[in-house]
């Protein structure tokens, strides 16, 4: 089967969040935990021990573990498939609608392939940002 991806997939696990809005059987604002088992700048695959229709709308909530960002985020469930009983790994396309969403994510998945530090990483036990050089001295 040929893949059709346009975007690398980079295997990671980060926590995420779903929100529900009623239309999924469940009451409005409650929430669902998943983790992400791959992620790109068009989706993601999922598993968590929710199944949902292909076709359903998600608002999402992403924390990126690696660059410590929050990303909010709706995606469209593309397809569901069960992997064990009440496991299911579930595959999310991204419906980007801000710039800031789309960065986030290129921020992310980019510098931890080439290690390029961000702020987050560059702070100190204390709080305070340790200078360029990494020795901890404020210049």
């Amino acid at each position: 089967m040929k893949e059709r991806r346009r975007d690398v997939r980079i295997i990671e696990e980060n926590r995420i969040v779903i929100e529900i809005s009623g239309a999924e059987g469940l009451e409005v604002g409650d929430t669902i935990r998943a983790f992400t088992k791959d992620l790109s700048l068009g989706g993601a695959k999922l598993e968590t021990d929710r199944s949902f229709d292909p076709g359903s709308e998600l608002k999402m909530t992403l924390y990126l573990s690696q660059s410590w960002q929050v990303v909010k985020i709706r995606g469209r469930v593309k397809w569901v498939k069960e992997i064990d009983h009440g496991l299911y790994e579930i595959g999310i396309e991204f419906m980007h609608e801000i710039p800031g969403i789309i960065m986030s994510l290129i921020s992310h998945l980019f510098r931890k392939q080439t290690n390029i530090p961000t702020d987050i990483h560059n702070l100190g036990t204390s709080g305070t940002k340790k200078p360029p050089d990494g020795t901890g001295r404020s210049t």
